[in-house]
């Protein structure tokens, strides 16, 4: 691969990729019948003046300066529909004392009081520096809008989505508890989230009351949400359903609310944990009603998989991850993401959605149709972010892509493709990951070593 960054790196204006594989959820359709019994599809592809001239089968393209990439992957700049820049690299000071979900928000909770603009941008960047490294264009992140910390993040969100532009399209999603929506201050809630180019979001989990009190009154603040989402044109984005318990259902009560407020914007429902282990006549039903809602699903697979089903001293028996197969079956829209990385909720990860692919295909025994599923972490979350054109390899677009030393799928998901070379505009990126040595050093000088 040394030899491949070389060649790029040294290419001077024009030049064609040969025989590239790619997979065929990612290409044009007119170019998908070229896939092989693994979904990839041998191509050519032309770069000329940072953008995608051209993509033809092996041969089919002119003369030019040719880099023979002899099979190698080329994907699409990744996309991460659901991660948590403010929570971010935290751990070392916040840990979670039980491992628990619970656990992890109650530390989580405690350390909003360490929160200040300084040492939160400086985690943010951190991250964001990590996902530009390992191929991303686009980012979605949860932010905590309920707290004295809340309005300090935003504005921090937003100085780093100004600085980010043109490099990672970052979006914000307002983390909210439901009772927001209901109470005298929501139109100036959503107001300013509609002003700064926000999604709405929340929890939609009502603590503090029995059952059916609860369920009553997630309907209403639903209601209220979907509204005011109708109202001001926005998006909505939503924790459903985080636990493996079979009673946690209110992805059906979503569903519901947004069809019945004909919502026009994109939903994503992200986690949806119990519909794995409900009867399948209830999830067969609650996954009905989502693709008449048309909502879109993005699943956790790291976080999920880490926090659900845990107890000191025992091996967990539930996987704690949403059907896949069977939520893609129904024909509902779904991706797979980052979530959180380094703090209490998760220990582990770094904005990698090749990572995240991988042990979704892994867990999930997506293995059959992995090439496929590569849309689950570009195409699909592209689109839901509303940036199409950034998640494909289409002729005219941007020459953003990734090219990974591996040609088939088991090849690609067998390592980590440390090695990948990142390009945009056609030229190989020269930055490389930052040190984790390096954030203490700058959280030090932030004012919280």
């Amino acid at each position: 691969m040394r030899a491949v960054g070389e060649r790029l790196a040294q290419a001077v204006g024009d030049y064609i990729l040969r025989d590239a594989r790619v997979p065929r959820a990612l290409l044009p359709t007119a170019l998908r019948a070229l896939a092989d019994g693994q979904g990839l599809a041998r191509v050519d592809l032309a770069v000329e003046g940072g953008r995608l001239r051209a993509i033809a089968p092996v041969g089919r393209l002119g003369a030019g300066a040719v880099l023979d990439l002899a099979g190698r992957q080329v994907w699409p700049s990744f996309h991460d529909l659901h991660t948590h820049l403010d929570k971010t690299h935290t751990l070392a000071r916040a840990p979670n004392a039980d491992g628990t979900l619970l656990g992890a928000v109650k530390a989580v909770m405690a350390d909003h009081a360490r929160w200040h603009a300084a040492e939160l941008e400086t985690r943010a960047d951190f991250a964001l520096r990590c996902a530009w490294a390992h191929g991303t264009a686009g980012l979605r992140t949860h932010v905590d809008a309920a707290g004295p910390q809340a309005r300090m993040s935003w504005d921090v969100m937003q100085a780093l989505r100004a600085r980010w532009a043109g490099r990672i399209r970052l979006q914000m999603v307002a983390m909210a508890p439901m009772d927001t929506y209901l109470g005298a201050q929501a139109e100036a809630f959503v107001r300013r989230v509609a002003e700064s180019g926000g999604v709405l979001g929340g929890v939609t989990r009502i603590p503090g009351l029995p059952p059916a009190a609860a369920r009553q009154r997630l309907a209403l603040a639903l209601d209220a949400l979907f509204g005011w989402a109708g109202r001001y044109g926005l998006d909505v984005d939503l924790h459903v359903d985080e636990s493996c318990e079979p009673a946690a259902d209110s992805l059906r009560e979503v569903a519901r609310a947004a069809q019945a407020k004909g919502v026009r914007g994109y939903v994503v429902c992200g986690h949806c944990c119990s519909l794995a282990v409900q009867p399948e006549a209830v999830r067969e039903q609650a996954l009905d009603l989502c693709l008449e809602a048309g909502l879109a699903i993005v699943s956790l697979p790291l976080v999920n998989l880490f926090l659900q089903d845990r107890s000191a001293g025992r091996t967990p028996r539930l996987r704690g991850l949403a059907p896949l197969h069977e939520i893609a079956g129904h024909g509902i829209p779904v991706a797979l993401a980052s979530d959180n990385c380094g703090d209490a909720f998760h220990a582990y990860g770094d904005y990698d959605p090749l990572e995240v692919l991988r042990e979704g295909v892994r867990n999930g025994h997506l293995d059959g149709a992995a090439a496929d599923w590569s849309a689950s972490v570009t195409a699909t979350p592209a689109r839901l972010m509303r940036h199409p054109a950034r998640g494909m390899l289409e002729e005219g677009g941007a020459a953003d892509f990734i090219v990974f030393d591996a040609r088939s799928m088991p090849e690609l998901l067998a390592r980590p493709q440390s090695d990948r070379i990142v390009v945009r505009g056609g030229r190989p990126l020269a930055e490389s990951l930052p040190s984790f040595a390096e954030l203490d050093c700058a959280l030090a000088e932030a004012g919280h070593a």
